[in-house]
């Protein structure tokens, strides 16, 4: 994590915000996303979108499994200087500070979405090319933040219409991580 030696890239959020980013329940969600797209996706030049990308530890775990290929989405513009200077090596790396609903997300073969229950309004997913292989985390922990949560597999089924490849939960003690990956209805 040399990114945290960067002073202007650790200064644009904050000790308590990373430290959040790198907990246990966090880690065990993003091995479970990436044993599951080194599984499913072959073509390290696939154009691959993840959304709700926080301080961009996924798009660098993807470029170290080999994929170059990488645009990212959030919301909070603090968070791009610290994803941009993590992600600093892949030259074909691209962060948009934005909501994902004012994205083209129909030009991605991947879309990599763990953050699902921070996005009210999923007209994005709509918008998705049938051709995609999506992959969608969600939880069903509340929070003050958490506006669009699922209780389980079922009700996340029927927010996100799919041909699912694969779906299953994760207990993580205290609340339950869900993933289902397929390409849109």
């Amino acid at each position: 994590m040399n990114a945290l030696y960067n002073q202007q890239a650790f200064n644009s959020t904050g000790l308590e915000e990373i430290r959040d980013a790198f907990r246990i329940k966090q880690m065990q969600g993003k091995a479970w996303l990436m044993h599951k797209v080194s599984e499913l996706v072959k073509d390290p030049n696939s154009k691959i979108l993840v959304i709700g990308s926080w301080i961009g530890f996924t798009s660098h775990c993807l470029y170290k499994m080999g994929f170059t290929n990488i645009t990212e989405v959030d919301p909070d513009s603090r968070l791009e200087t610290l994803a941009c200077w993590l992600n600093r090596f892949n030259k074909n790396f691209t962060h948009i500070s934005d909501d994902v609903n004012n994205v083209d997300v129909g030009e991605f073969d991947v879309v990599i979405n763990t953050s699902c229950e921070h996005i009210a309004d999923n007209s994005w997913y709509s918008r998705l090319s049938k051709n995609s292989l999506v992959f969608l985390h969600s939880i069903d922990l509340p929070a003050d933040d958490h506006c669009n949560l699922c209780q389980d597999l079922k009700e996340m089924t029927e927010k996100y219409s799919m041909n699912v490849v694969y779906s299953g939960t994760l207990n993580l003690q205290n609340y339950n991580r869900f993933m289902m990956i397929g390409h849109p209805r």
